[in-house]
């Protein structure tokens, strides 16, 4: 057993610790994030309804009504535009931390590890592989989940441009789709 291999592994365990903090906080704070951008709910950071059902609903309100809706309502907190700004920025310091993290479990611990010979060190960089696979599973499906609302949302927003309903609707002026709709 070598002494000075278990003081640097204490160093690098500390360390580890350290990244393991901060890539749950991230990964939970990405989550919140993602949360408030698939659901539209008003979650802490404010941001607009952005949900299929809310846009969905007050696109038909606004049909109703007779009028065309050019934005999206906003709960006074961030802009959709802030929240995907902020978004790519927590994943992208999300990536950088799985990275190191991973690095100095593959590349400084486990050799470590190896040379102090001790069962418990082996067994805590395995409990670190645990930890980072979790976070990483749980980031990529959140990522997942936040890019199949934009390919939704894109798809919406075409529809919405590109003449999908926003003709004034009901107003009669639409002869040809209105007499195809009679014998409903």
């Amino acid at each position: 057993m070598d002494p000075q291999a278990s003081a640097e592994f204490d160093r690098l365990r500390r360390e580890a610790t350290k990244l393991e903090r901060h890539l749950e906080e991230r990964v939970g704070r990405y989550q919140q994030l993602a949360q408030s951008l698939t659901t539209g709910d008003d979650s802490p950071f404010g941001g607009p309804s952005s949900s299929f059902n809310s846009r969905n609903s007050s696109s038909l309100y606004a049909a109703e009504a007779g009028m065309a809706r050019h934005s999206a309502p906003s709960s006074g907190g961030k802009s959709s535009e802030a929240l995907n700004e902020e978004e790519t920025a927590l994943a992208a310091d999300v990536n950088r931390t799985i990275s190191s993290m991973t690095d100095l479990i593959e590349r400084r611990m486990m050799p470590c590890a190896e040379r102090t010979g001790r069962s418990q060190h082996t067994l805590l960089v395995k409990r670190y592989r645990e930890i980072l696979f979790d976070c990483s599973a749980d980031f990529k499906k959140t990522s997942a989940a936040v890019a199949r609302k934009r390919e939704q949302a894109e798809l919406f927003r075409g529809a919405n441009t590109g003449g999908g309903g926003g003709n004034g609707g009901g107003g009669g002026s639409n002869g040809g789709r209105d007499e195809g709709m009679e014998h409903l």
